[in-house]
């Protein structure tokens, strides 16, 4: 499938929020030895696809490549099967940021701040360009979208998903979730090899509203199934730590063709997804009604269409929900139209708006940006319940996404009490890892680990249902009360009992993310973190998030020998803070009221700063300096 050259669209750089120094400090995370190796594979995979392609167009010149291309969507042969058949490839489509709780972000929302998007960058892969002089793009007469691949025309289906993620909001009731972002518009041909040119280079997060349209039974063994394509796009994140991909879950619950509906009479709805939604370092979204107030898991409903899993190895896909069911957007047949559409594809575009903002506020608060194991854990840690019984299943995932909870919990992690935790750690081989909180409240204490794990080393080929699992490094975690109480994560029992609620009596050996979730805490808690079998690479990268209503971590020798290093005064202070023990070290120093709301921000390189400005009362320094040496300390302004 071999796509036009493109042009580069060039526009001022301010609209990229994430500089060219932050962008080369995440490649430089990034194995670029494997990135190289990998690249190879791909473009093989890639090429293989054109020659087969061009082949069977060739013997039968009656067939098409693109079978379809009009405003409802797009339609194209992917792959030709060995036995001949095409594998086609399709768009997703059948009050997002309300749905998503993302309007407290906003400025003049709930959180007091002001994280919209700003100088932020999502990617779009779609079935053709973006139109990039729409209204919604345009700031200051320039497009804010830039696009990537120029194909035969543009697409309705990829400027919808588009709006959905950065529309700037001319009309109020198409305004995207991140709408002061700007977009990188690609086609869906080589999408694997062009993701990882951009990965490679500090992409963050990228939006997939397609997947394949399956035509008969033979075909049946790729629900579920860890394809190639899933493969290597684990492998793609494995060595791009920082990228992270979002794709549709897809739109076949009430699909009448086979293989859809072959698996629907046989499986009731289950094990439907198919393609790069069944990776595992990936975020497959479902679609739902719009959420005006969540007030239980009733709140949540689901769409007639969403695609339900698991993945063959009993994984918890889709992994998180949105809204997908009349979503408001732009639209390619005019610079000023906009329409609705619904499906996953509408869906998928909300979870990457709100990706792209939990990113940015990280970035705003404490100067760097986080592992996709991190975003990903934590709208999955922060998710709202849905479905008939508590924690997880294979049609909502681990329930609504929550942009309000997950912001929360970013900002604090740097509280001095009532806080959160999110550390991003190293898991050496046999090693254990363990942690001292104390929690209580009426609010459950959640704790989870979230990990990018390597890419299989096969995949599925053929087999229905096999019963490889394709988790390589098997990270587990458990919660241990003063009493001696063990608590375990959740877990799906799998295509053997896809109705069966989720237990958590033991350990999770299938899903990447793991959550452990404590109702009503009271006291001591030792989170322990271990691994089974040996670690491929001799260690694993994993985040740890926990919060509840009060957390405080215990024995925790560093952050104590930080305050005594870093320290200020005078406190109270009238005018100037002096950083005590900074040595001149350049740092960023972000100050916030006690709500957590951004009131200062500055590059500190005399040990001073002046805080004269300032409102009398009691504020929270955060301090990052080029050494490294992070710490939260509490002052008071007179």
């Amino acid at each position: 499938m071999k796509k036009t050259y493109f042009l580069i669209l060039l526009i001022p750089s301010f609209y990229f929020s994430q500089t060219a120094e932050e962008r080369k400090e995440i490649a430089a995370k990034s194995d670029q030895i494997a990135n190289a190796i990998l690249l190879s594979e791909i473009k093989q995979v890639e090429n293989g696809r054109r020659s087969r392609i061009t082949d069977y167009l060739m013997q039968n010149p009656n067939s098409k490549r693109i079978l379809k291309d009009d405003d409802l969507g797009k339609e194209e042969i992917r792959d030709i099967l060995l036995d001949g058949t095409p594998v086609l490839i399709k768009t997703y489509n059948e009050g997002a940021a309300l749905t998503a709780r993302a309007n407290s972000l906003y400025s003049g929302g709930a959180l007091g701040i002001n994280i919209q998007g700003q100088g932020m960058v999502a990617g779009v892969w779609d079935g053709g360009p973006v139109r990039d002089s729409h209204q919604e793009f345009m700031v200051d007469g320039f497009t804010k979208v830039s696009v990537m691949d120029f194909t035969s025309s543009m697409s309705n289906h990829g400027t919808h998903v588009a709006g959905t993620i950065a529309a700037k909001g001319v009309l109020p009731a198409a305004r995207g979730l991140a709408f002061n972002a700007s977009i990188l518009s690609y086609d869906w041909n080589d999408d694997l090899s062009e993701m990882l040119g951009q990965a490679s280079t500090g992409l963050l997060v990228s939006n997939h509203s397609y997947g394949p349209n399956l035509t008969n039974n033979s075909q049946l063994w790729m629900l579920g199934a860890y394809g190639s394509d899933a493969r290597l796009l684990d492998g793609l994140c494995f060595n791009n730590p920082y990228y992270l991909p979002v794709f549709a879950a897809g739109n076949s619950r009430n699909d009448t063709a086979a293989p859809w509906s072959t698996q629907i009479s046989s499986k009731f709805g289950y094990d439907l997804i198919a393609g790069d939604g069944i990776a595992k370092n990936i975020v497959t979204v479902a679609a739902v009604n719009q959420v005006t107030e969540y007030t239980g898991a009733d709140s949540v409903v689901m769409s007639s269409f969403s695609s339900w899993g698991p993945s063959d190895d009993g994984r918890i896909k889709p992994d998180i929900s949105m809204k997908g069911v009349n979503v408001r957007s732009t639209l390619s047949s005019s610079d000023t139209a906009t329409g609705f559409m619904s499906g996953t594809s509408m869906a998928s575009p909300g979870v990457t708006g709100v990706l792209t903002l939990l990113q940015q506020y990280h970035n705003t608060l404490y100067n760097n940006f986080m592992r996709a194991a991190t975003t990903k854990g934590l709208i999955l840690h922060t998710a709202d319940e849905a479905g008939g019984a508590a924690g997880p299943d294979y049609e909502f995932g681990w329930g609504l996404i929550n942009a309000d909870a997950a912001a929360r919990v970013i900002r604090d992690k740097n509280l001095l009490t009532n806080r959160s935790i999110i550390q991003e750690l190293n898991l050496n081989n046999s090693a254990t890892y363990t942690k001292t909180i104390t929690a209580n409240g009426s609010r459950p204490l959640k704790v989870s680990i979230s990990w990018t794990d390597p890419a299989y080393p096969t995949n599925n080929t053929g087999t229905v249902d096999p019963a490889t699992k394709y988790l390589v490094n098997d990270l587990d975690i458990k919660v241990t009360s003063a009493s001696g109480t063990v608590y375990y994560p959740w877990k799906l029992q799998g295509m053997s009992n896809a109705f069966a609620a989720a237990t958590n009596t033991g350990t999770n050996d299938v899903d990447n993310f793991e959550r452990i979730d404590i109702p009503n805490p009271s006291g001591t808690y030792t989170i322990t973190v271990t691994h089974k079998g040996s670690l491929t690479g001799g260690n694993q990268n994993f985040t740890l998030i926990a919060s509840s209503q009060n957390l405080v971590t215990l024995g925790t020798k560093d952050d104590v020998s930080l305050e005594n290093q870093i320290q200020i005064v005078p406190n109270p202070v009238k005018d100037i803070l002096n950083i005590k023990n900074n040595n001149l070290v350049e740092a960023q120093v972000v100050i916030l009221d006690l709500s957590g709301r951004v009131i200062m921000k500055n590059v500190v390189t005399n040990g001073m700063l002046n805080v004269q400005s300032l409102v009398p009362g009691n504020y929270m320094m955060l301090y990052n300096d080029k050494k490294n040496r992070q710490v939260s300390l509490k002052f008071i302004k007179e």
